[in-house]
C-alpha cells in the first residue's frame, strides 16, 4: 500500500488488524493475513480462548491455539467492560482490518457492530464471520464445524459405499476453508480501499464457504442430475481415480483420459484391457467401474506400492502413495520447500506448525511463533494515548 513500510516481512507489512475471534475461522484468518506481514493484534477475554485447552496440548496450552495464533500479539480485554470496550475502539481507530466471529446478536450487545465501529474507523475493513449468515432464520444459531458438515451436505457424500453421512472428523476442515475465503475477501477489499479510501462491512459465513468447496458438486447435482453418493476414495467422475491396495500399502492413481487409460493398460501390463469394449471410454468405464476394479485390483496387489508409483510415473499416470505426517514432514519436497515450520517457544518448547503457503520473490513470508496470552496487553495499551492517560493499561486482566 502506498505509504506502508515493505520488506522481508510480506506483502501486508505496514497493515494493522485486530482479531477479536475465538476457536478456529475467525483465529486462523487473522493467522494467514499476520504470515502475510500484517500486525494482528489478538484480544482474548480473561477466561481465554477456548482452544487453548482443546486435546491435544503442549505443557498445558492446546496445540489448535499455538497453531491457529502464529503470527499475532496478544493482549487481554473484557468488552463487557466499558473502559475495555473503550480500549476496544480506540486501537479500532488505528487499526486497517476487524476480525470478529461472535455468535448473531452478541457483538450487537458489545457495542462493536459495524455501524458503531465505521464512527470510529471508516476506512476500516470490517470482517464479520458467522455460521450461517446475517439474514435469515438461523442467523443468531450457534455452529461448529461438523454441523456445518451435515448442514451443507458435505457429510451426506463422503464416507465408505453404502454408508449414510461420514464427516471429516479432524478438527477445522470447513473452519480453515472459511478463513481462507474471509482472506481473500479481505485482501479484496483492502485493495478496493486503495481506489476509493473508504472502508466497508464483509460478511462471511461457514455455510457459504462449504458450498465454495462444494462447486462442482452442485454443478453436478443441478447441471447433470448427479446425486452425490459415498465413494470412498473413488470419485464420481472418473474411472479408475481412487486408493487401490498394492501388495504392502494403498497407492492412489488417476487416469484423467482415454489416452491415459491405454498408457495405465500398458503401465500394469494389461494390453487386452485397453482394448475391452466395457472400458474403452472414461463414461463406459465409470459405468462399468465394478467389473473395471475386478480386473485391475488383483494386478496392482501382486507388487508393492512404491514399484507402481515409479511404473505409472514413468508411463505418465498420476500416481501417488498415502503419507502420514512423520513421513510426510521428512520428505525431499516438503523439507526444500519449507512446507513445515519448527518455532521455539519460551513456554512451549519446540512447537511443528504449516509453513507460508505462498512464495513472494520480494516480500518473503515467515511463520513468527504466537505470543503468550496477555503477552503484549501494556505494550499496545500504552501506545493509545487516551487509554493511557485513564489509567487503564496498568489494570492486569490476566
Amino acid at each position: 500500500m502506498p505509504g506502508k513500510e515493505r520488506g522481508a516481512g510480506g506483502p501486508l507489512a505496514g497493515i494493522r488488524v485486530l482479531d477479536v475471534s475465538i476457536m478456529a475461522a475467525g483465529p486462523w484468518t487473522g493467522a494467514l493475513l499476520g504470515m502475510l506481514g500484517a500486525e494482528v493484534i489478538k484480544v482474548e477475554p480473561p477466561a481465554g480462548d477456548g482452544t487453548r485447552w482443546v486435546m491435544p496440548t503442549q505443557k498445558g496450552m492446546g496445540t489448535n491455539f499455538i497453531s491457529m495464533n502464529v503470527n499475532k500479539k496478544n493482549m487481554t480485554l473484557d468488552l463487557k467492560r466499558s473502559d475495555d470496550r473503550a480500549a476496544a475502539l480506540a486501537l479500532l481507530g488505528t487499526c486497517d482490518v476487524f476480525v470478529q466471529n461472535f455468535r448473531g446478536g452478541v457483538i450487537e450487545r458489545l457495542k462493536l457492530d459495524y455501524e458503531s465501529v465505521r464512527a470510529v474507523s471508516p476506512r476500516l475493513i470490517y470482517c464479520s464471520i458467522s455460521g450461517f449468515g446475517e439474514t435469515g432464520p438461523l442467523s443468531k444459531a450457534g455452529c461448529a464445524d461438523p454441523i456445518m458438515q451435515a448442514f451443507s451436505g458435505f457429510a451426506r457424500a463422503n464416507g465408505a459405499p453404502g454408508e449414510g453421512v461420514e464427516a471429516f472428523r479432524f478438527t477445522g476442515f470447513i473452519d480453515l476453508t472459511t478463513a481462507a475465503v474471509a482472506t481473500e475477501a479481505i485482501l479484496a477489499a483492502l485493495l478496493e480501499r486503495e481506489q476509493t479510501g473508504a472502508g466497508q462491512k464483509v460478511e462471511i459465513s461457514m455455510l457459504e464457504a462449504a458450498l465454495e468447496i462444494q462447486y462442482t458438486r452442485i454443478a453436478e447435482l443441478l447441471g447433470a442430475g448427479l446425486v452425490p453418493v459415498p465413494r470412498g476414495s473413488a470419485s464420481p467422475a472418473l474411472a479408475p481415480d481412487r486408493a487401490y491396495a498394492a501388495l504392502d500399502r494403498y497407492i492412489f492413481l488417476t487416469v484423467h483420459s482415454d489416452h491415459e487409460w491405454s498408457k495405465f493398460c500398458a503401465a500394469i501390463e494389461q494390453p487386452t484391457l485397453a482394448a475391452d469394449p466395457r472400458f474403452l471410454t472414461n463414461q463406459s468405464r465409470v459405468e462399468n467401474r465394478e467389473a473395471l476394479d475386478a480386473a485391475i485390483e488383483p494386478v496392482l496387489q501382486s507388487r508393492p506400492a512404491i514399484w507402481w508409483l515409479r511404473v505409472l510415473q514413468r508411463h505418465g499416470v498420476a500416481a501417488g502413495l498415502a503419507h502420514d505426517f512423520e513421513t510426510f514432514r521428512h520428505h525431499a519436497q516438503v523439507i526444500d520447500n519449507e512446507m513445515i515450520a519448527r518455532l521455539d517457544t519460551l513456554h512451549w518448547g519446540e512447537i511443528s506448525v504449516g509453513g507460508v503457503p505462498w512464495h513472494f520473490s520480494r516480500t518473503p513470508c515467515v511463520v513468527r511463533p504466537p505470543a503468550t496470552p496477555g503477552e503484549n496487553s501494556e505494550e499496545i495499551l500504552a501506545g493509545l494515548p487516551t487509554v493511557a492517560a485513564s489509567g487503564r493499561a496498568g489494570r492486569s486482566d490476566a
